[in-house]
């Protein structure tokens, strides 16, 4: 799972969440790489307009394989979301992955 945080602009909360709902823009870019599953939007604070927006993957090497592969893609939609001034500011807050049933830690990956 990939996990931001997006304090969206103002007046900007009802075309944020088109943006990044499932049927948006960044769920229909996603949905082009192996292994995505889904995003979930949530909004933490209407008062500040905070919102928590998770991407969910099957394997973390099909989000690397993703960012490597639509790198311009992906440029080009953070450059217009700063563009349109549809975010005020973005925090990464981490990348969590699960340890295998068995245990096993190989291929795991924290930030």
């Amino acid at each position: 799972m990939v996990d931001r945080r997006f304090w969206v602009a103002n007046g900007r909360r009802a075309e944020f969440e088109e943006v990044f709902d499932l049927d948006g823009t960044w769920s229909r870019l996603l949905k082009g790489a192996d292994g995505y599953l889904l995003t979930q939007v949530r909004c933490e604070s209407p008062e500040t307009r905070q919102y928590r927006v998770k991407d969910f993957w099957n394997w973390h090497r099909n989000f690397e394989i993703f960012r490597a592969r639509f790198k311009p893609e992906f440029e080009q939609f953070l450059d217009w979301v700063v563009s349109e001034r549809l975010i005020e500011k973005e925090e990464f807050l981490g990348a969590y992955y699960e340890k295998f049933e068995d245990g096993d830690e190989r291929d795991l990956v924290l930030s």
